[in-house]
């Protein structure tokens, strides 16, 4: 068993993984752990999509979950190195999914095999788990979930720049459908323009946003509510008899999804007093839950801890973006932070994307010695 995070992030980005795509990279990825000597299962998402999740039961507690997703962005254009030939240069390893988030993927399986090498057991049982359709609407997280899924604590190997984040934002995405009535543009009275109170629906949600700007979360300041497109209408010479504006509403830690459900349709209220014959369905779309994680608590302590013990600068961030951490926070119930390597910002989802590799290799040291409790694996030396 001489598999390194390393070894298999290459052999991952040389496997094309869009979302919808995953099986391959799955297969792969469940050979791998049978081949660490985990009990695997491929728990189907959906037809010709699947989760691996493999465990490592050693018959103690806590039971730690590892986590991350398989499929990636769209290549998309601009790339000046082949997205799926895994080239190293520079200390760099290049191709699409290195960052986000096969790296982490890597770094965790790379730890239960190096384990393994060396005739160590974890602290407690372990579960590996990875997903299909994070990148569109976490398909794979919400079936693992949904199956019932159990552990005392999970990471969720995002590319966090090897920071613990505790906390991130939440997403909400609605679309608002409103529908009018159409006629010829020489008698617009004779119609209902659906574009005219969609407006009105635009102006009075902008009021929801500068309302909200007023109620500031401590860490990541006011929650947003942006309407991002807005298309309507078929001719400029017909009255639009149809509208539909798609809103984006980032959610902080406290808010929920009724709630927010809530500001909308009393935003709706109001524009029905200026368009009394307004008809509106609201659509919603994937949410993801906010979470946060208090600093002292037994989790955050044991990660690090883990980093300490492998050289790791222990440092707490939260993050802006969303993530799948609020599905099992909220919904399973399982406490969660990320961590791991590579640099969201500064090459995720980018032509030519990118992961330091030795960050690669830190972030293994680090799960490693999370898995044997907090303390130093014997290939790692206190620092």
């Amino acid at each position: 068993m001489k598999r390194s995070a390393r070894g298999i992030l290459e052999d991952l980005v040389r496997i094309p993984s869009e979302t919808g795509g995953e099986q391959a990279a799955a297969g792969a990825f469940a050979g791998w752990c049978e081949e660490a000597g985990m009990e695997v299962a491929k728990e189907d998402v959906e037809p010709g999509r699947c989760n691996v999740v493999a465990r490592w039961n050693v018959g103690r507690r806590p039971h730690v979950l590892l986590t991350g997703h398989l499929d990636t962005a769209p290549v998309g254009d601009g790339w000046t190195r082949d997205p799926f030939g895994a080239e190293v240069s520079g200390g760099r390893l290049y191709g699409r999914g290195a960052c986000d988030m096969k790296g982490g993927l890597a770094a965790m399986l790379g730890a239960i095999f190096e384990l393994r090498r060396r005739g160590e057991e974890p602290a407690g049982d372990v579960t590996l788990a990875a997903v299909a359709g994070e990148e569109e609407d976490s398909a794979g997280t919400r079936a693992l979930v949904g199956r019932g899924i159990r552990a005392d604590m999970a990471v969720l190997s995002e590319p966090t720049a090897m920071q613990l984040v505790i906390s991130n934002r939440g997403l909400l995405n609605f679309r608002v459908v409103v529908k009018g009535a159409s006629a010829h543009a020489s008698a617009p009275e004779l119609g209902r323009n659906a574009i005219n109170a969609a407006a009105v629906v635009v102006l009075e949600l902008q009021a929801v946003n500068d309302e909200l700007a007023r109620r500031p979360h401590a860490v990541f300041g006011a929650a947003s509510l942006t309407a991002g497109t807005i298309h309507g209408g078929t001719r400029p010479y017909v009255v639009p008899d149809r509208c539909v504006v798609e809103i984006d509403r980032r959610v902080n830690p406290g808010e929920t999804t009724a709630k927010v459900l809530e500001e909308i349709e009393s935003a709706l209220a109001r524009v029905r007093l200026r368009v009394p014959w307004l008809e509106v369905v609201v659509e919603s779309g994937p949410d993801y839950l906010a979470f946060e994680i208090p600093e002292e608590h037994d989790l955050v302590r044991a990660l690090k801890s883990a980093m300490a013990a492998a050289g790791v600068p222990p440092r707490i961030s939260s993050w802006r973006a969303a993530s799948d951490a609020g599905f099992f926070v909220h919904t399973a119930g399982i406490p969660c932070v990320l961590f791991g390597p590579g640099d969201i910002e500064q090459a995720a989802h980018r032509p030519d994307e990118w992961i330091d590799l030795d960050e690669l290799q830190k972030a293994q040291r680090v799960f490693e010695c999370l898995l044997l409790g907090g303390r130093p694996s014997r290939q790692v030396p206190r620092r």
